[in-house]
């Protein structure tokens, strides 16, 4: 078989520069787009900032009075107290509601909101203000009705403000998320499968359509589905694990073609419960990984490989991948945007629900990636 290697001269100086000015310009959007998270858009700060807003609204006519300092930490005690019992309605008692738990939802926010309600009208009484209930003729139990009702309004008040901030901040993500996609997907046709991969694709098909016919049919196949994939889902959102798999055979089976017995390559899907197609991910999440395994592990001082084991399982998806790290010489110049391409759109996308964890040995190196996926 003849390989054809093309070379590219001073005549292509001009696509060269360009194309390195594209990769300037991804960059600098990517780190944009970090550094736009400004400090006030913590959760910590806009709690504070809301909490701040409400209680000079709702406290304002009394603001405006001649109150002295005790009367004032006494109402602003009594306010914090009855936010942070929303508060943590919100956040640790609604969870059992949007996890479809309704039952115990119901149970623990009856039972909360009573020993809220108890809690606040103690405070109230013992400390806040107990000569307003000396000399008020209502009885204890009057007093506690009017604090638990106080206390359900509050809640379903704050619990509104949250599902609005939450549902506000699910849009912004979601078109961050868009974004990057839509970055990444320009990197990735332009950089990883880039048309030096398939030009020797092309050769490596010729050579084998002469060697061995019978296996033409089915690169041709597998080359088909690569292109495919791409077209059919650079746009998507998501896509079912089992098709990500599935693109990552057909690049695996082409890359055996173009690298032929040099390298020992597996690919290895344990998958006992068949969730593959029950699951969804942003497409071409877990092909980057897999791509830069073969770019940089190219050896002749050792063992070339590249071993690659998926795990999937009720609550989460693992993929392992080990291979050789390149000799000196055939070190392929990288730039580092992939990975970083890779950690940011899991940072957007599958926030608090990843990890991802490369190690590099004597002679291999390691990359872990898991992420819980509904």
């Amino acid at each position: 078989m003849i390989e054809v290697k093309i070379s590219y001269f001073e005549s292509d100086s001009k696509e060269h520069f360009f194309n390195q000015l594209e990769k300037v310009e991804m960059s600098s959007k990517l780190n944009w787009m970090t550094k736009s998270k400004k400090w006030y858009t913590k959760r910590y700060i806009e709690e504070l900032i809301l909490f701040c807003a409400l209680y000079t609204l709702i406290m304002l006519p009394e603001l405006m009075k001649s109150i002295s300092q005790a009367d004032f930490i006494k109402t602003f005690l009594f306010f914090a107290i009855v936010y942070g019992i929303a508060l943590f309605h919100c956040y640790y008692i609604f969870v059992l509601f949007l996890a479809k738990r309704y039952l115990l939802y119901g149970i623990s926010a009856f039972v909360f909101t009573l020993f809220g309600a108890g809690f606040l009208l103690a405070v109230d009484y013992l400390w806040i203000d107990p000569t307003f209930y000396q000399t008020d003729e209502d009885t204890l139990l009057e007093h506690y009705v009017s604090h638990l009702v106080l206390c359900v309004i509050s809640t379903a008040a704050i619990l509104s403000i949250f599902l609005i901030r939450q549902y506000s901040s699910e849009v912004q993500k979601r078109n961050e998320a868009q974004l990057r996609l839509s970055e990444v997907n320009i990197k990735y046709l332009h950089a990883q499968l880039n048309p030096h991969f398939f030009f020797n694709m092309f050769n490596n098909l010729y050579g084998v359509s002469l060697t061995d016919p019978q296996r033409t049919p089915e690169l041709i196949l597998k080359l088909s589905n690569l292109m495919r994939y791409q077209l059919e889902n650079a746009n998507k959102e998501t896509v079912t694990l089992d098709e990500e798999l599935q693109f990552i055979n057909s690049y695996i089976a082409v890359e055996k073609e173009r690298v032929g017995q040099r390298c020992s390559i597996e690919y290895t899907i344990d998958d006992p419960q068949l969730l593959a197609t029950q699951y969804h991910l942003a497409p071409f999440l877990l092909i980057t990984l897999v791509e830069n395994a073969f770019k940089h592990s190219l050896t002749i001082k050792n063992q070339w490989f590249v071993f690659i084991k998926v795990q999937i399982k009720p609550t989460c998806i693992l993929l392992d991948i080990k291979n050789s790290i390149a000799d000196e010489l055939l070190q392929t110049h990288s730039t580092g945007i992939g990975l970083t391409n890779i950690q940011q759109r899991l940072e957007l996308l599958y926030t608090n629900r990843y990890t991802l964890e490369t190690k590099r040995e004597n002679k291999c190196y390691t990359t872990s990636l898991q992420i819980y996926l509904n």
